[in-house]
């Protein structure tokens, strides 16, 4: 029921009209930071959502993000594995994005929670009103709070001729009825470096540009150094530093330019990062600016609109995570509705999904000796090739890394199969600030890579020991 419908209440000597009461909560934006948003403050809070969504209810992340990337990831691993099954990859993918909708990321789903679905454009044209634009006309809906949740799009660079020439996103790339045969992809980033080993696995001919010196720039150089040589071994003609001058097409082609040569395929795929998807929401007619960057939200989420909140890809300055957005969605809800004040938490995990992960919490050494000038900062690393399980299963390409302040750990970088999994244990220790010597207590399951942890820290608690070795000796004298 929108808020300006009209409720007619009948009876044997009166009939007159009364205004519907208005939503406790509109949200704009089905995502994962929306559908937890609605999940909460409708199914458990009882509370009058409204949700807009003007494409798919799931948004990137079950249709073009982490569903289909991660099951073209790992289809392409069990077929590079084992060719001879012959895994047909892109059914596998088509077949995850298909399980992970049905049942919960669908709109029955989320109208059984209680919340009205709305499927249009959406314009906030006031602090608590949000004006949709549907196939039937237009919808009103007013709530005491509005959620902006509408997450991120692909970042299209300005290359002379790219506007001429039909190009993929992540956003399309999954819609192809079949992989492509060769493809150049621009960016080296994280989406671009999936995507390249996992094409290049399933048997494309994968030409990737990075114009700046190194793959994913924001991890230590040798991280970054590691990645590129598994790449380039899985057969992906990786080019760094090399700026793209120019993209034209022709014959079936598409050739993109760099100050280097040129490369030509059959597709090309734009993995530049992500933008705030905001800019048409109308919030600037509200004094709150909206760029390609975000929302500028307070420590609770808030716009300089109080009454409208930003999470995830929609806040500038939040990592583009899911998982960023879903922990947004939850403590915006509680500062919303319940006693007490939350604040986003500024800590976020992360992870690039290729074989093996690469996955990055807290500081980066060099960001530590920045930030703490240096002060008893001390790097503590382990090679893959030490920890048994990964011997076992010939999956030593690798390395562990733990930064610390004074004993204290502030970051930490894992490349390493189950990565992912196992960074969350070292984004525990950061957020709590634990002692590499307290971890060193804690027994790890044996053998698992992520023993590797308990190796790396008890190796240092055990260095500490030997300025007592001295007094271990006594014993010789006293018996």
């Amino acid at each position: 029921m929108t808020a300006h419908q009209h409720v007619l209440v009948a009876s044997p000597e009166v009939r007159f009209e009364v205004m519907a009461r208005p939503f406790d909560l509109v949200i704009v934006g089905l995502g994962p930071g929306g559908l937890t948003a609605a999940r909460i403050a409708a199914n458990e809070l009882g509370l009058r959502v409204a949700a807009v969504e003007r494409n798919r209810v799931g948004g990137t992340n079950v249709w073009s993000g982490s569903i289909p990337s991660k099951a073209l990831l790992g289809a392409a691993s069990r077929s590079h594995r084992h060719p001879e099954t012959g895994i047909d990859v892109w059914q596998q993918v088509a077949d995850a994005r298909h399980a992970v909708h049905v049942g919960l990321a669908d709109r029955a789903t989320v109208e059984s929670w209680g919340v009205e679905v709305v499927t249009g454009n959406a314009k906030v044209i006031g602090p608590r009103i949000v004006e949709v634009t549907t196939e039937d006309g237009t919808t009103t809906l007013e709530g005491r709070f509005v959620l902006i949740a509408t997450g991120s799009r692909p970042t299209i660079p300005s290359i002379p001729g790219l506007a001429e020439v039909s190009f993929l996103t992540n956003e399309t790339l999954f819609d192809l009825p079949v992989p492509p045969s060769d493809v150049v992809i621009i960016g080296g980033g994280p989406i671009g470096v999936e995507a390249a080993q996992a094409l290049a696995r399933i048997g494309s001919k994968v030409t990737l540009f990075e114009m700046g010196p190194r793959l994913v720039p924001s991890e230590e150089p040798e991280f970054s150094d590691r990645l590129l040589t598994i790449l380039r071994r899985d057969g992906v003609d990786v080019r760094l530093g090399e700026p793209i001058s120019a993209v034209s097409s022709g014959n079936g082609r598409i050739t993109v330019e760099s100050t280097a040569g040129e490369a030509s395929a059959q597709d090309l795929l734009i993995a530049a990062g992500r933008s705030s998807a905001v800019n048409e929401l109308g919030l600037d007619r509200l004094g709150i600016v909206a760029t390609s960057a975000g929302i500028n939200v307070d420590a609770r989420s808030r716009t300089v609109v109080t009454s409208i909140y930003a999470i995830g890809d929609a806040a500038a300055g939040r990592p583009r995570l899911t998982s960023t957005a879903v922990a947004d969605a939850t403590l915006a809800v509680r500062d919303m509705f319940l006693p007490g004040r939350a604040q986003a938490s500024t800590l976020s995990p992360w992870c690039v999904f290729t074989e093996p992960e690469l996955a990055r919490v807290g500081f980066t050494a060099a960001q530590a000796r920045e930030r703490f000038r240096n002060r008893a900062i001390k790097v503590h690393r382990l090679e893959l090739s030490e920890v048994h399980r990964a011997v076992v299963e010939g999956e030593t390409d690798g390395l562990i890394e733990i930064v610390t302040v004074h004993g204290r750990i502030v970051g930490a970088h894992v490349l390493a199969p189950h990565a992912s999994d196992i960074i969350n244990e070292l984004a525990l220790a950061v957020r709590f600030a634990v002692g590499i010597d307290e971890l060193a207590q804690i027994p790890h399951v044996y053998p698992t890579i992520g023993s590797g942890i308990g190796r790396l820290a008890s190796d240092q608690s055990v260095r500490r020991l030997r300025r007592f070795r001295g007094l271990a000796k006594l014993g010789r004298l006293t018996g």
